[in-house]
C-alpha cells in the first residue's frame, strides 16, 4: 500500500510525531508513506521558532513545497503541485487536509477517475459559510456536498467534529477517527530539562492562556472578567490584536493580566506546569490542542462550547469546566465559583485530566489512521 498524506503546515510538535508512528507502522506492513508539507507556517506566525528542520529531526518521508506564508501560496498551482505529486508517487490512499483548498474539488476527481482512495482530516465543528450571505453560502455548500459525495472517508478531530459530518450527510461507517494528539514525550522532556531551574522560583499562582491573539478567542472579554477576579492572567502568544490588547490593559490600568509574547514550544511546558488552570474562551475553534497540552499536565482547563475539545477532552465537571459562553452573567458566575473551589478540588481534576489525557494517545491515534488507509485499500 502506497500512501500520500497532503498537510498544510510543518507543525513539528502536533502532527509530525503522529506521521512518524504512521510511518513506523507503514514500515512494519512494507508499506510506503510520503507526506506533502505545504510550507512552514501561516502569515502572522513567522515569529514562531519551533518551525525549523534543523531543530526537529523529522523520522518520516516528507517533502516541503514552499517557505512562503501559507496565505501567500497560489491555491490553483497547489493543485498543480499535488497532480505532480500524484502521478509521480502513484498512491492507493491519499489523506488530504480539510476540504478548504479551492483545488481540493478537481484534485479529489482526478482520484476518482484514477481509481484512488481518499479520506478527509476534518477538523470542522460548524461551517464557516453559515454566516456568510445568501449566495456565497450556497455556492460553498454546493462544492462541499460535491466534495462530500467523492470522498471515500474521514478522520474526525472529535465527537464535535463528528456532529458537523453528520449533519452533511455522511453515514458513521465512513468516519475512521476521532482522536487528536501531540508529542507528549518532547514536550514532558522540557520539563525534566528545566527542573533545576524551577526549583529556585516561586510563583505566585495564575490562569493561563496560550494561543493565537486574534478576534475569535475572544480575548477582550476574557480580559473584562479578569478585572472581577482576584487572579493573575498569562498570555503567551501573538497576533493581530497583540496592540489592541495591550493598549486596553494600559488605558484601563489592569494590573492583574501580563501578556508575554511570543513564547517557544519549547517553553511552554513550564508555563502549563506552574500555571492553576488553562483558559480557552473562543467564539470558535477546531479543537484547541493547547487543552491536550494542559492535560497531560494534570491541569484543568476552563473552554466553551465552541471549542471542538469541549465535552470531549474537555468534560464538564470532570477535568475541567464547559461554558456556553463568556458574555453570559451565569456561566461568568460559574467561572468564580470554579475557580473558588479549584484549591480544595485540585487533586481530583489533576488525576482526571491525566487520565483523559492517556486516552488521547498519539499511539492510538496514528493505529486508527493506519486501520483507516488498510480500510479503504
Amino acid at each position: 500500500m502506497r500512501i500520500l498524506i497532503f498537510h498544510n503546515l510543518l507543525w513539528s510538535q502536533y502532527k509530525s510525531v503522529v506521521f512518524e508512528k504512521v510511518a513506523e507502522i507503514c514500515v512494519e506492513n512494507n508499506d510506503e508513506l510520503l507526506v506533502i508539507e505545504t510550507t512552514i507556517t501561516e502569515a502572522g506566525r513567522e515569529d514562531l521558532v519551533d518551525f525549523d528542520l534543523s531543530t526537529y529531526p523529522y523520522k518520516f518521508p516528507v517533502k516541503l513545497l514552499s517557505t512562503k506564508p501559507l496565505q501567500h501560496i497560489s491555491p490553483w498551482q497547489l493543485g498543480i503541485e499535488w497532480i505532480k505529486v500524484i502521478l509521480q508517487f502513484k498512491p492507493n490512499v491519499i489523506n488530504f487536509t480539510g476540504y478548504a483548498e479551492p483545488a481540493a474539488l478537481p484534485v479529489l476527481l482526478l482520484c476518482k477517475l484514477l481509481g484512488i482512495k481518499t479520506v478527509m482530516t476534518i477538523e470542522s465543528v460548524k461551517s464557516q459559510s453559515e454566516n456568510q450571505n445568501g449566495l456565497t453560502h450556497l455556492f460553498k455548500s454546493i462544492v462541499k456536498s460535491a466534495i462530500f459525495k467523492v470522498t471515500d472517508g474521514y478522520f474526525s478531530y472529535g465527537l464535535n467534529s463528528n456532529q458537523f459530518l453528520f449533519r452533511a450527510g455522511i453515514a458513521k461507517k465512513k468516519i475512521f477517527t476521532f482522536l487528536n494528539s501531540f508529542d507528549k514525550v518532547k514536550f514532558r522532556q522540557q520539563i525534566t530539562e528545566n527542573s533545576s531551574n524551577m526549583l529556585d522560583q516561586i510563583v505566585e499562582p495564575y490562569l493561563l492562556y496560550v494561543g493565537r491573539l486574534s478576534e475569535e478567542k475572544n480575548l477582550f472579554e476574557l480580559i473584562d472578567l479578569m478585572k472581577e477576579l482576584p487572579y493573575t492572567l498569562k498570555m503567551a502568544g501573538n497576533g493581530p490584536l497583540l496592540t489592541d490588547i495591550n493598549k486596553k490593559i494600559q488605558q484601563e490600568k489592569i494590573t492583574n493580566i501580563h501578556v508575554l509574547g511570543t513564547v517557544a514550544w519549547t517553553e511552554l511546558a513550564n508555563l502549563y506546569h506552574q500555571a492553576t488552570c488553562l483558559v480557552l474562551v473562543s467564539t470558535a475553534e477546531t479543537w484547541g490542542m493547547v487543552a491536550n497540552e494542559a492535560q497531560e499536565l494534570g491541569k484543568p482547563v476552563i473552554c466553551t462550547e465552541a471549542c471542538g475539545c469541549a465535552n470531549d477532552l474537555i468534560v464538564d465537571g470532570y477535568n475541567g469546566l464547559v461554558i456556553k459562553q463568556l458574555s453570559d452573567l451565569d456561566e461568568r458566575n460559574r467561572i468564580k465559583q470554579f475557580l473558588k473551589e479549584l484549591p480544595e478540588k485540585s487533586e481530583y481534576y489533576t488525576d482526571h485530566s491525566k487520565r483523559n489525557s492517556q486516552i488521547f494517545g498519539v499511539e492510538k491515534l496514528a493505529n486508527e489512521m493506519y486501520q483507516g488507509f488498510q480500510q479503504l485499500n
